[in-house]
């Protein structure tokens, strides 16, 4: 997102696009009024064509933002935070804070988007036969128009259901293995390989029907790309799945560094540091209110970015991260989800507390290290 263009919000969420994306725009424009429309029907003026063909291209990415939409209001109806929607030059890509934590949530999550273009085509190819017989120019070319929207939502519909990341249809395929199989560490290793499979095919497809030249070439060279693109991005996933799944297992409390020292909003920097060395390994620290309760997190970090020479007089409350701000799990989280959500607040420190919401300990980036380290025994 932060190298995108932001569009603004929709329905709360932020959406952006790529900067490549008015230009692919612009493509789809031009090959509508210049090539498309006047072929099917001719007699019109050329700025009739244009102003359809920019129609045209401007409801493609909106069937494509609806599409993402889709994926982005379910994930959030499912519990799901959703960082923002970005569109690209394949399409889209919905940033959810974390990974859905049921196999019915993934499926949902995953088939809303294909099912969504399906219902476009629908409505665009009932606008196209609607226009169908009208003696009026303008509303048969609109018709045209309408009909070239329902096929490419119908093609994005199939296309993103295939069984291979990263599309639509890999995420499908992963929980209905888990919901099968019980086990979704196993599930991900064998969409994977399901996924090598289908882009290797695709790839090798796409090379004959290239060899044969013709208009079909065209369609070979995009089957040849996206062949690529599934079998990179499955074996890239069936490499990084052992480490996932031992992050997915892995308690958030087997490897947090407990008991943190509490430090009062009103102690001054000064005193934080006289006590580090006594509270070593320890390098962030609740702050309590005088009522008891927990307002913020004091880290190492904050405390070196202030001017040694103020450490007196500066309250550890007066620099400590807001609790709001901080990222909070309980002991029983999974490592991957916790670690997910500190990367979404930006802030490299987990709260961690027990099911009472008693504070248990403190996490870092390094929880990811020390997981991964530990005997596959004693992840749980």
């Amino acid at each position: 997102m932060n190298r995108a263009i932001p569009l603004g919000q929709l329905a709360g969420i932020k959406v952006a696009m790529s900067w490549i994306v008015p230009l692919i725009a612009f493509v789809y424009a031009y090959t509508l009024a210049e090539t498309l429309l006047p072929d099917r029907v001719g007699g019109q003026e050329s700025s009739t064509y244009w102003i359809v063909g920019v129609a045209g291209a401007g409801l493609l990415f909106l069937s494509l933002l609806a599409h993402e939409m889709g994926h982005a209001l379910v994930g959030r109806h499912e519990g799901i935070g959703v960082r923002g929607i970005t569109l690209t030059l394949l399409g889209g890509h919905t940033q959810f804070v974390t990974e859905p934590a049921s196999a019915g949530a993934e499926l949902r999550v995953s088939a809303i988007g294909p099912f969504t273009n399906f219902v476009l085509a629908g409505l665009f190819w009932g606008g196209a036969t609607l226009a169908e017989g009208s003696l009026d120019g303008l509303v048969q070319v609109i018709g045209q128009m309408f009909m070239w929207l329902a096929v490419l939502n119908l093609v994005l519909a199939v296309v993103n259901m295939l069984p291979g990341a990263p599309l639509d249809g890999g995420a499908v395929l992963e929980a209905l293995l888990w919901m099968v199989t019980r086990n979704r560490n196993r599930s991900a290793s064998v969409a994977s390989i399901i996924g090598l499979g289908l882009g290797g095919g695709l790839f090798v497809l796409g090379i004959l029907v290239a060899r044969n030249g013709g208009p079909g070439g065209t369609w070979g060279i995009y089957m040849i790309i996206g062949g690529l693109m599934i079998a990179s991005s499955a074996r890239s996933r069936l490499r990084d799945a052992p480490a996932i799944g031992r992050l997915r297992d892995t308690r958030l409390g087997t490897v947090m560094v407990p008991d943190p020292p509490v430090v009062a909003e009103w102690s001054t920097l000064t005193d934080v540091v006289v006590r580090a060395e006594a509270w070593q390994p320890h390098t962030a620290f609740p702050v309590q209110a005088p009522d008891g309760r927990i307002t913020g997190l004091l880290t190492a970090e904050l405390v070196l970015a202030v001017d040694p020479r103020d450490w007196p007089v500066v309250r550890a409350g007066d620099v400590a991260w807001p609790i709001d701000r901080v990222p909070t799990a309980t002991v029983d989280d999974p490592v991957l989800t916790a670690l997910q959500r500190a990367d979404s607040a930006g802030i490299d420190r987990i709260l961690v507390v027990w099911p009472d919401g008693r504070v248990a300990g403190t996490a870092g980036r390094d929880a990811a290290r020390h997981a991964l380290r530990r005997p596959a025994t004693e992840t749980a």
